[in-house]
């Protein structure tokens, strides 16, 4: 088969602008950063997190205004990606059960009794948070 530049052009552009699908061509096609869709990635804290953890292999200090506002996207950003406590998340990220329990897991390692409230609502609290820190 043989495509001209524009009909490959076409058929990008939506992808482009897909922050889902734009993540999954940069990771599975491209295997390395694709500064065109960034635009767009970073419109979304899921796929902004994602992109930096999968992609940039870093922090993408641009996309943390937009990730903060995803509780799970700055419970697995702190996680993957930073590695470390996130102080200007925890707010945000104490409103999601499950954000809460991945991140005292995953990044406090320790009991997080400001967020026990709300962990106590997630499906897994039983067996990972009661489990994990024996109580």
């Amino acid at each position: 088969m043989n495509f001209k530049p524009k009909r490959i052009k076409e058929r990008i552009e939506p992808i482009k602008t897909d922050p889902y699908r734009a993540v999954y061509y940069a990771i599975y096609n491209l295997k390395s950063r694709w500064p065109e869709a960034e635009p767009y990635i970073i419109k979304d804290p899921f796929w902004a997190s994602a992109y930096a953890y999968h992609i940039l292999r870093s922090r993408w200090p641009e996309a943390e205004p937009v990730i903060l506002k995803g509780a799970k996207a700055s419970s697995n950003y702190a996680k993957n990606v930073l590695k470390e406590r996130w102080p200007e998340a925890e707010p945000i990220i104490m409103t999601d059960p499950d954000a809460a329990l991945n991140y005292a897991i995953g990044v406090l390692k320790r009991r997080w009794p400001e967020a026990e409230d709300v962990i106590k609502q997630s499906r897994s609290y039983p067996i990972y948070y009661k489990g994990y820190f024996k109580i």
